[in-house]
């Protein structure tokens, strides 16, 4: 995608699968919440995303692929919550 993704991209979607690809395997992960955030100066807008995937993978903080049907884009995730089924990620535009 190359213009910046807007919380309207997403609004709607939760539950939806996302596909990342990392060297060692492809991984799902489900988006859980579409939040905004207090006005920024960001074009597009300021929001939160998080995503739930498997406890037993976890992504270390960095730039991902995701793929959603025919979409591709980077999201920078950060891991910020797990339990014994999932590990949360979270990415933030402000």
């Amino acid at each position: 995608m190359t213009r910046p993704l807007t919380r309207e991209d997403f609004a709607g979607t939760e539950g939806t699968a996302y596909r990342v690809e990392i060297p060692e395997a492809e991984l799902e992960l489900v988006l859980d919440k579409v939040e905004e955030l207090p006005p920024s100066p960001r074009q597009g807008g300021s929001f939160r995303l998080v995503f739930r995937g498997p406890a037993d993978q976890v992504l270390p903080q960095a730039i991902y692929p995701l793929r959603r049907g025919d979409e591709q884009f980077d999201l920078f995730l950060v891991p910020n919550a797990q339990d014994a089924v999932s590990t949360w990620y979270e990415a933030i535009f402000f």
